[in-house]
């Protein structure tokens, strides 16, 4: 069973408004997280959490960014291990890559920011059209190649 992402085909001459279809932030984010594998995200969380709690300032944003770096490198790799061997899985590995690099900055961009001393210029309305942006965008990207 493939873990590859491809979203539901709607009619797009009908507006989502008359599809019964809303849109709001948690919309986009889960759109942008079905693209990422469940179990990199899980992991991700986890060892941000941990990661907090060194107690060594330096050590800890050493952790914080290795721990991305660990999750940047397992979304394609895991994607390509698990993707059934007759789709293509080329646009999808590269759109789920970017996917994780927006989830992050959306859910721990600020700590991220904060560990390379750039945490003021973090602004969750930025955050939030790179989310959208990136959803719409995405949605043109075709998934079958």
């Amino acid at each position: 069973m493939g873990r590859l992402y491809y979203e539901k085909q709607n009619d797009p001459l009908q507006p989502k408004a008359v599809a019964g279809e809303k849109e709001d932030f948690n919309n986009y984010l889960d759109k942008v997280t079905r693209l990422i594998p469940t179990e990199v995200i899980a992991g991700y969380l986890t060892m941000i959490g941990f990661a907090e709690t060194i107690k060594n300032e330096k050590t800890q944003n050493i952790f914080i960014w290795f721990i991305f770096l660990i999750g940047l490198a397992l979304t394609p790799l895991y994607l390509n291990n698990v993707a059934e061997s007759d789709k293509p899985k080329r646009n999808h590995l590269i759109l789920s890559t970017l996917a994780f690099v927006i989830w992050c900055y959306v859910t721990t961009g600020k700590l991220l920011l904060e560990t390379i001393s750039l945490g003021d210029i973090y602004e969750p309305a930025i955050a939030s059209i790179t989310l959208v942006s990136f959803s719409l965008i995405s949605a043109i990207i075709p998934l079958n190649k």
